[in-house]
C-alpha cells in the first residue's frame, strides 16, 4: 500500500506563515491555525471579458412577395406589417413549401413561428384535411403564443386550430377536436392524455413541427 502525504497549503509551512498567505492563527477556537476571508486568486478562474465581434448585416435572398403565397394569405402579410423575411424565414419556407424536413436553428425573436406556420397555411388552402398538422411545444405559453399566430396569420381562410394543453380543463379541448381542426397545437403531456382517451386521432396527420426540441428532451 502507497501512502499519500498531505502537503499543508502554500501559506502554512512547518507551523508558520508566509508574509503572502490569508492565513492566520484562529485565536477565538482555540486550535491553530484557521484561513479567514477568501485565499484563491479569482483571476486563475474568471476569463477577462472580450468584445463581441460585430455580427455581418443580414441580406435577404426573397421578399414575401417571392414565395408564392396565395392573394389571401399575402393580404394577412401586409396587414401584419410583413415584408422581409428574416433569416430563418428566408432559408427556411420554400423548403417547407416543398415538402422537404427541415432542422431550423435560430435565436427567440427571430421569427421562427412566422417560418413554419406560413408555408404550412399556404399548403393547407389546398388540402384540408382533419388533424394533418400536429405542432408540439414543450409549455403552454409557447403553444398559446403558437396558435395566436396561427390565427392571425390564417384570417379568414377558413382554417382551424384546436390548442390541446395541461392546467385547463380538457372537456373543452376535446369539444374543439371533434370540430375536425386542420391545426392542432398542444403539449406532449395533454396530447398524450387526448390520444389515450381515444379524442385524439393521429392517423391522418402528415406534418409534424416540433419546437424548440431541444428543450422538450432536456425535460
Amino acid at each position: 500500500m502507497h501512502q499519500r502525504s498531505l502537503k499543508a497549503p502554500s501559506g502554512l509551512r512547518n507551523g508558520r506563515t508566509f508574509p503572502n498567505s490569508r492565513y492566520r492563527p484562529n485565536q477565538s477556537s482555540g486550535r491553530r491555525g484557521g484561513f479567514q476571508g477568501s485565499y484563491i486568486n479569482p483571476t486563475k478562474f474568471v476569463n477577462k471579458a472580450t468584445a463581441a465581434a460585430d455580427q455581418p448585416i443580414f441580406e435577404p435572398v426573397h421578399k414575401f412577395s417571392d414565395f408564392g403565397f396565395s392573394p389571401e394569405l399575402q393580404r394577412n402579410l401586409v396587414n401584419r406589417n410583413y415584408s422581409t423575411p428574416t433569416a430563418i424565414q428566408d432559408g427556411s419556407i420554400t423548403a417547407i413549401m416543398e415538402g422537404k424536413d427541415l432542422i431550423g436553428l435560430a435565436n427567440t425573436g427571430t421569427g421562427k413561428t412566422a417560418a413554419f406556420v406560413l408555408p404550412i397555411i399556404q399548403q393547407l388552402q389546398h388540402q384540408r384535411h382533419q388533424n394533418r398538422v400536429l405542432i408540439m411545444a414543450p409549455t403552454r405559453e409557447l403553444a398559446i403564443q403558437i396558435d395566436d399566430e396561427f390565427r392571425a396569420f390564417a384570417a379568414g381562410l377558413g382554417l382551424y386550430s384546436a390548442m390541446c394543453v395541461g392546467g385547463v380543463a380538457i372537456a373543452r379541448q376535446i369539444s374543439q377536436l371533434a370540430r375536425k381542426p386542420h391545426v392542432i397545437i398542444g403539449t406532449p403531456g395533454r396530447l398524450k392524455d387526448l390520444v389515450n382517451r381515444r379524442a385524439l386521432n393521429l392517423t391522418k396527420t402528415d406534418i409534424l413541427v416540433l419546437d424548440e426540441a431541444d428543450r422538450m428532451l432536456d425535460m
